[in-house]
């Protein structure tokens, strides 16, 4: 008898199309991340992973606490891709960015955002949920109206050049006539 034969066998089990399209995704994000997700944003949150993965498995949003291992900025959907927009253009380093119906949502290091003051934005408070979508959900994908402009990596974006991008947003919406 070979040391495989000896292993446990678990029978096949069937699954749907939909089924295999959800592994797919999750496994497709893993791609950027030398063959598995960076589960350290999840862990940070203080959210359990296996029920993150298990929600994403089964096609939910997960549902991550705010304020523990980072916090978010949440702004009106049209300045908010102008703010990713003038964040690539200064060559910043933008870390997870999600796209819902109403808004756009920037996770930033955790206290980075305390001085926040910006009009027409909200700092996340302290505890509330934030639903995400497994990092394979990128625009135009979405998942229950949600998906990643930006999906997770390794960093989050830097509260100043969010601060500072948002404004650079603001001032050209200003010239376009208030362009939206």
């Amino acid at each position: 008898m070979t040391t495989n034969d000896a292993l446990p066998q678990s029978a096949p089990t069937a699954r749907t199309t939909q089924d295999r399209i959800r592994r797919a995704n999750i496994a497709e994000a893993a791609g950027g991340f030398d063959g598995f997700i960076s589960l350290d944003w999840i862990r940070d949150s203080g959210a359990s992973v296996t029920q993150t993965l298990a929600a994403w498995d089964q096609g939910q949003l997960a549902e991550l606490p705010v304020g523990r291992g980072w916090d978010v900025v949440r702004m009106d959907r049209p300045r908010g891709w102008r703010t990713v927009q003038a964040l690539r253009t200064a060559g910043a380093e933008i870390g997870p960015v999600l796209h819902s119906e109403a808004h756009v949502e920037v996770l930033v290091p955790l206290g980075s955002v305390a001085e926040w003051d910006q009009d027409d934005t909200t700092v996340v408070a302290e505890g509330e949920l934030l639903r995400v979508p497994p990092p394979a959900v990128v625009v135009p994908h979405t998942l229950n109206a949600r998906s990643w402009i930006v999906p997770p990596g390794t960093s989050l974006t830097d509260g100043m050049a969010l601060y500072e991008a948002f404004a650079s947003a603001g001032a050209s919406m200003a010239m376009d006539g208030g362009a939206r």
